[in-house]
């Protein structure tokens, strides 16, 4: 029975603990362990989820950066995309983020920015890598854009399984 206590306390306790005694010196090397006592709120959001961190439009929109020339094209598209955005459910936000940047958050904690490019292209293009996206200058409607941009966001997680 002894044995199997120790194995189980090894197993339970001993084992995480390495690990955590491992992060906590790492965090000490530089100093960011004593800045994450003086400051607890501020590094909450990194290390501990909450639905106060979920993912809003608003939050998207303010990531999105803008060329700062933009044709009457260029900004019908914007608006659309901006409408769309606000528009979008939680989920299609997730999807969204994940076709832009290849995760269902946004990158840096929100603190980097999406570049949206505008061309004379004929579909939705995203580079994960660069955080740029890329949209047609040219739609119909907010409709054909809002059903092309579905389309394009909806096959996400079937690409991505």
């Amino acid at each position: 029975m002894r044995v199997i206590q120790g194995i189980i306390i090894h197993d339970v306790i001993s084992r995480p603990k390495i690990v955590l005694d491992q992060l906590r010196e790492g965090l000490a090397v530089l100093g960011f362990r004593a800045k994450m006592k003086e400051n607890p709120d501020m590094f909450e959001k990194l290390f501990v989820p909450s639905s106060d961190t979920m993912l809003s439009a608003t939050q998207l929109v303010d990531a999105l950066q803008f060329p700062t020339e933009m044709s009457e094209e260029d900004r019908t598209v914007a608006n659309y995309l901006k409408q769309f955005l606000h528009k979008a459910d939680i989920h299609m936000l997730k999807n969204f983020v994940l076709f832009v940047t290849g995760s269902t958050c946004l990158p840096n904690f929100g603190l980097s920015k999406i570049k949206v490019k505008f061309d004379n292209v004929s579909s939705i293009f995203a580079s994960t890598c660069l955080l740029s996206f890329t949209l047609p200058n040219d739609f119909e409607s907010e409709e054909s854009f809002s059903a092309l941009l579905s389309a394009v966001i909806g096959s996400v997680r079937k690409s991505c399984v």
